[in-house]
C-alpha cells in the first residue's frame, strides 16, 4: 500500500504538471478540495457565496474570499484524481483534518517571506500542555495565528460563547489556511485577517482579555513603531517578536497565562524595549519559565535558538514577584524526539523516549508528584517524575535554604547509582541527601566523604568518581535520568533545569539567558600535558595529510584498459586564450609547452602527452629563485584550465611532491 507521502505526491504531480509550482498555492488548492470532499462546504450557484456546513459556525455562508481558492478551471487539471488520491490519503492519516494538520502543511519545504512557517507540532502540544489549556472553557488567542495549529484540539462545549477563542493573521493567505484547518477540525473560532496591534487597539477588542494566549511570533519582522506605542502605551523594539508578547502580555486576564515563542536577542539585547519587556515579565508578571527549545526543534523552517516563555498574569497586585519569592525556572533542552538537522520527519510522531518534552511537561503539570522527604530532613523535598512505570527523573527543591550542588554517583559492585544532593549550611549544618536510582527511598548522610571512600574503595590520591552536575546556589533543580539500557555512565543523568528566585535576576538588564543559569558540565579532559596533546594533533594531521596525498597520486595512475594510456594532449589552440598573454607570460608558456612527451617513442605517428613538471623546473640557469610572473603566470593558466596541479607521493617514504602538467583529453568533460 502507498503512504500518505507518496499519495500527496501524486497530488503535488497533478497540479506541477499544470504549470502550478508554487507550494502554497498548490496547498490552498487542496485544502479547498479537502473542505469539500468532507462535506464542509457547498458552493451557490454563482459561487459568490460559499454555503457552510460546519456544525456551530456562526454564519451559514462565507464569502470565496475568505476560504481558500478553488483550482483555476481553464487549466488543464484532472480534478477527480486528485479527490481520489486526496480520499485515499485521508483515509490512512486518520481523517481530512489531520491529513491537512500533520501532512499537507509540513510539505513547505521552508519559511517563507514575512517569517511564515507552521509550527511544528510536538511543539504546538508542548506549549498547550504548559500552558493548561482547559479545553472545555478557558478563552484561548493566537496573535499570530498561521495556520491555526495552536488554537485546535479544543472541545468547546458552549459554543455560542462569542470570542471564546480568536486568532489574528495579518497574511489573508495563512488566515484561509487557519479557517479551514479549524473547521476540518469541526471548531470554530472568529479568525480576523488584519495586524494584531491594530485589531488589539480597535475599539471592540481594546478591553478584551483571555484565559490563555499562544503564540509563535514571527522573528525580526519590522513593525509601525507608533502604531505598537499606541496600542501599548509605551515605546517598545521595531522587532515583530518584542511587540506581539508585549501585546500578548496586556490582553492576558487575571490569573491567566501565556506560552511565547521567542528568539535569543529578547532576552538578552539592551535595546530599552527588549529591557523595559523583560523587567514586566520579571517584576509585573509572574515568569514561571524560559525554555531553550533543542537547536533544531524548529526546523527545516528555522535554524534560530528558540525559547518559550511560560508567563502567569497575577490575580491581585499583591504579586510574589515583588517581595522576590517567585521562583523562575531556567531550562536548556537537548532533545525533541526527532534527528538534528533540516531532514527531520514532522509527518512521524517524535520518539518519546529520546525526547526531554515529556519530563518537563510532567514537572510543571503535576504538582502534586509524590515528595520524597528524608525522614531527618524536611529541608529538602524530592519529587519524583515518572511517565507510568517509566522513571524520567528527580526535582529536588529546598525549601528554607538553597541547593549547592547536586552530583551523580555510577554504580559498581557494592552500590547501585544515585545522586548526592548538598545544600547551603542551616545554622553551622550541610544537609546531605543520597536519591538512589533504583527506586529505593532517600536518605539523609552525614558524613558524605566517609560515605563516596567506603562505597568505592578509594584510596588517598583516587579522584571522586562523581560527577558534578552545578555548582551555582539554586533553589531547585531538575535532573533527567535515562534508564540504564539507554545510557553509559555519566550520560545517564543530564541537568536540564534549575529554579531562582526572581530577586537574583539582575536590574537593569534583567538576563534571562537559560545558559546563565544552567550550568553544562564538561566531561573530564584528558590529563596529557599540552606538549603531549600537540604531539598527538601533530602526528595525526600528518598521518591525514598522508592519505590525501596518497589517494590524489593514485589520480595519476593509468585509466582503465580501454582507455588509450597515457591519455593524448588537449587541443587548446581553439581556445585563443593563450593569445593574450604579456610577452613575459607567454616566454613561460614556452616553456610548459617543452614538457611533453611521445606516448611511444618507438612510433614517430603516436600522439604526445604531458609530463610532470615543478616550479623549480621553469627556472632558466641565470635566476636564482622562482619569480613573481611565474608564480602569478602558473595560477593564471591554472584558472584558464590549460594546466592541473598534481600531487605526487612517494609511497615509501611518504614524501610528497607539488607537481603541474597540462591538460589532456581524459581532463576534458565529455557531453554527448
Amino acid at each position: 500500500m502507498t503512504s500518505v507521502n507518496e499519495k500527496l505526491n501524486q497530488v503535488w504531480s497533478e497540479l506541477r504538471k499544470a504549470g502550478i509550482t508554487d507550494d502554497l498555492s498548490i496547498i490552498e488548492y487542496i485544502v479547498r478540495l479537502l473542505l469539500e470532499e468532507s462535506g464542509a462546504i457547498v458552493a451557490s450557484a454563482d459561487d459568490s457565496r460559499i454555503q457552510s456546513l460546519v456544525p456551530n459556525e456562526p454564519e451559514n455562508f462565507v464569502l470565496e474570499k475568505d476560504i481558500p481558492k478553488r483550482p483555476p478551471r481553464d487549466l488543464n487539471i484532472d480534478i477527480e484524481a486528485i479527490k481520489k488520491y486526496l480520499r485515499q490519503a485521508a483515509e490512512q492519516a486518520g481523517g481530512a483534518a489531520k491529513l491537512f494538520d500533520y501532512h499537507v502543511l509540513f510539505r513547505l519545504p521552508s519559511m517563507l517571506p514575512g517569517g511564515r512557517y507552521p509550527t511544528p507540532r510536538h511543539i504546538v502540544k508542548f506549549m498547550q500542555r504548559l500552558a493548561e489549556v482547559d479545553l472545555k472553557n478557558h478563552s484561548v488567542a493566537d496573535l499570530a495565528c498561521g495556520s491555526g495549529g495552536l488554537l485546535i484540539d479544543r472541545e468547546i462545549t458552549n459554543p455560542s460563547n462569542d470570542g471564546v477563542t480568536i486568532g489574528i493573521d495579518i497574511s489573508p493567505e495563512w488566515k484561509r489556511l487557519a479557517w479551514t484547518n479549524t473547521r476540518l477540525h469541526h471548531f470554530t473560532p472568529r479568525l480576523i485577517n488584519g495586524n494584531a496591534l491594530q485589531v488589539c487597539g480597535s475599539e471592540e477588542l481594546a478591553t478584551k482579555t483571555f484565559d490563555r494566549i499562544l503564540i509563535n511570533p514571527p522573528f525580526g519582522e519590522k513593525i509601525d513603531e507608533k502604531l505598537a506605542e499606541n496600542t501599548l502605551g509605551y515605546k517598545v523594539s521595531s522587532r515583530s517578536e518584542t511587540a506581539l508578547t508585549a501585546l500578548a502580555l496586556q490582553k492576558l486576564a487575571p490569573a491567566g497565562k501565556a506560552a511565547i515563542l521567542v528568539p535569543s536577542g529578547l532576552l538578552f539585547s539592551n535595546n530599552t524595549g527588549e529591557r523595559e519587556l523583560r523587567r514586566e515579565l520579571v517584576v509585573d508578571y509572574k515568569l514561571e519559565a524560559v525554555i531553550s527549545l533543542p537547536k533544531d526543534a524548529l526546523q527545516p523552517y528555522s535554524p534560530l535558538q528558540t525559547h518559550l516563555l511560560l508567563v502567569s498574569q497575577p490575580e491581585s497586585s499583591a504579586q510574589p514577584s515583588k517581595s522576590g519569592e517567585n521562583l523562575i525556572w531556567f531550562w536548556q533542552l537537548e532533545q525533541d524526539g526527532y534527528p538534528s538537522g533540516r531532514g527531520r520527519d514532522l509527518t512521524q510522531n517524535p520518539d518519546a523516549s529520546a525526547s526531554d518534552l515529556p519530563f518537563v511537561t510532567r514537572v510543571f503539570t503535576n504538582p502534586n508528584s509524590p515528595l520524597l522527604f528524608p525522614q531527618q530532613n524536611p529541608r529538602i523535598a524530592i519529587s519524583r517524575i515518572a511517565e507510568g512505570t517509566s522513571l524520567l527523573g528527580f526535582v529536588c527543591q529546598a525549601t528554607s535554604t538553597e541547593l549547592t550542588s547536586v552530583t551523580f554517583y555510577p554504580h559498581n559492585e557494592t552500590t547501585s547509582a544515585f545522586l548526592l544532593t548538598e545544600t547551603a549550611p542551616i545554622g553551622e549544618q550541610r544537609i546531605c541527601d543520597r536519591i538512589p536510582l533504583d527506586g529505593s527511598e532517600p536518605s539523609q548522610v552525614e558524613n558524605p566523604q566517609q560515605l563516596i571512600k567506603d562505597l568505592y574503595q578509594l584510596r588517598q590520591k583516587d579522584p571522586d568518581p562523581g560527577k558534578r552536575l552545578f555548582s551555582q546556589p539554586v533553589k531547585a533543580a531538575a535532573i533527567s535520568v535515562l534508564p540504564e539500557s539507554q545510557a553509559i555512565g555519566s550520560n545517564r543523568v543530564r541537568l536540564l533545569g534549575v529554579a531562582v528566585r526572581c530577586d537574583t535576576i539582575q536590574a537593569p538588564t534583567y538576563d534571562l539567558r537559560p545558559e546563565r543559569y544552567v550550568e553544562k558540565q564538561e566531561e573530564p579532559r584528558s590529563t596529557d600535558s599540552p606538549a603531549e596533546l600537540l604531539s598527538q594533533i601533530y602526528q595525526n594531521q600528518r598521518k591525514l595529510s598522508g592519505h590525501i596525498e596518497s589517494l590524489f597520486g593514485r589520480l595519476e595512475l593509468p585509466a582503465i584498459a580501454n582507455q588509450q594510456l597515457p591519455s593524448p594532449l588537449a587541443n587548446i589552440a581553439s581556445l585563443g586564450i593563450l593569445e593574450k598573454l604579456n610577452p613575459e607570460q607567454k616566454t613561460i608558456w614556452e616553456r610548459i609547452q617543452a614538457k611533453i612527451e611521445k606516448i611511444d617513442s618507438r612510433d614517430q605517428d603516436n600522439p604526445q602527452t604531458a609530463v610532470h613538471f615543478t616550479l623549480e623546473e621553469l627556472i632558466q640557469a641565470d635566476d636564482s629563485e622562482i619569480s613573481e610572473m611565474t608564480r602569478s603566470t602558473i595560477d593564471l593558466l591554472e584558472r584558464l584550465g590549460v594546466i592541473v596541479p598534481v600531487t605526487i607521493t612517494t609511497p615509501s617514504t611518504d614524501e610528497s611532491i607539488q607537481c603541474y602538467r597540462r591538460v589532456t583529453e581524459r581532463d576534458l568533460w565529455q557531453f554527448d
